[in-house]
């Protein structure tokens, strides 16, 4: 059953999202008369806020602006602005807290080849990243129908968050079943004959000499392993230690980004695939990168208005992937849970336009 309190943050986001889709549409295109050009709007926000046995709240907004057209001496471009936030909490933590601006002017933007520029600032406080500033110049390249591919060159710096760890060595060593032995034991002794009276002197005391042990008492007992079987498992035995700093600021460095990108448009375009990756590793070290997948899949259903819409992304970076950095650990400071290198996001909606 849901609550009221429930019940008026869902209602809100639908309402939200239904003017929101009502934009994206074709039917909210602005054309200048006159000029040639275009513009399209969209505006998404929805807020929720769950109180009692689960405490959750949830805020999100975007704003986006296209203009297409002619502009100058450059013919047929495209402007995009885009921003969006997600800040969600779950029992008074963090549990969503992510923003990018996205800025990015082609020329030629419907053409074959469309040279761009391209600048994005952006931070993600659940994988550590406190901001991260990129920008540069790249270009699209169509190659058949439906599928393109960009390269472009990147000026970037990262501010991840500040953490001290310790880096452990460590020695392989082999667990063993031992299959033969030797007894042993310690003895207090308790009885014991004279053997040379002349071989004593004690102050204060009659002498003592050299004594031959008669008797004794077992006070402990145990095995010495003389032969022994691998088991073939094995265990780390640390050895030693390093306490290393992790995070903070970076000078600026450089990276490539390459985009292969396929889009179609089916059934007079009531079915929208739209795929595509980045792979984005730094100039100067391959093995240090970003990957990131995106789908998002369009169906106009039998009613014109009503489409639905699937989305999936997965986000790669290889900072935390032990195989790639080293096997070093990155902790979140907060929960102090190592970071993961791959976040993998599934959404289904429905879209109303009117």
């Amino acid at each position: 059953m849901l609550t009221y309190q429930k019940t008026k943050g869902i209602i809100l986001s639908i309402l939200l999202l239904s003017l929101s889709f009502a934009q994206d549409a074709d039917t909210t295109a602005v054309e200048e008369e006159g000029s040639g050009r275009q513009m399209y709007t969209s505006f998404d926000i929805s807020y929720s806020d769950d109180r009692g046995n689960t405490d959750y709240q949830s805020l999100y907004y975007g704003f986006n602006v296209t203009l297409l057209g002619d502009l100058g001496p450059f013919k047929d471009t495209e402007f995009l602005f885009d921003i969006t936030r997600s800040d969600d909490q779950l029992d008074g933590e963090p549990f969503t807290d992510d923003q990018a601006l996205t800025l990015k002017f082609d020329v030629w933007a419907n053409q074959r080849f469309s040279p761009f520029l391209f600048f994005q600032n952006s931070f993600d406080k659940t994988i550590g990243l406190n901001n991260r500033l990129n920008y540069g110049v790249g270009a699209k390249l169509g190659l058949f129908k439906g599928f393109s591919i960009s390269y472009a060159f990147l000026a970037e710096t990262e501010d991840y968050v500040k953490f001290t760890g310790m880096d452990y060595d460590s020695t392989e060593v082999d667990w063993y079943n031992y299959t033969d032995s030797i007894w042993w034991g310690e003895y207090v002794y308790t009885d014991s004959v004279l053997l040379d009276e002349d071989y004593y002197y004690y102050e204060g005391d009659p002498g003592y000499g050299e004594y031959y042990y008669t008797d004794s008492s077992l006070v402990y007992a145990d095995y010495y392993y003389t032969d022994s079987v691998a088991t073939g498992e094995k265990y780390w035995e640390y050895t030693d230690s390093t306490q290393f700093k992790t995070g903070g600021k970076s000078k600026q460095f450089f990276r490539h980004s390459i985009r292969p990108k396929f889009k179609i448009k089916l059934f007079d375009d009531n079915l929208i695939f739209d795929y595509r990756f980045y792979f984005k590793p730094k100039v100067d070290k391959w093995k240090d990168y970003l990957l990131e997948h995106e789908l998002k899949i369009s169906f106009v259903t039998f009613y014109e208005a009503l489409s639905i819409d699937f989305s999936y992304t997965d986000k790669y970076n290889a900072r935390y992937d032990l195989t790639k950095n080293g096997n070093t650990k990155y902790f979140n400071p907060e929960s102090g849970i190592p970071f993961k290198e791959k976040d993998q996001s599934f959404v289904v909606g429905l879209s109303f336009a009117f």
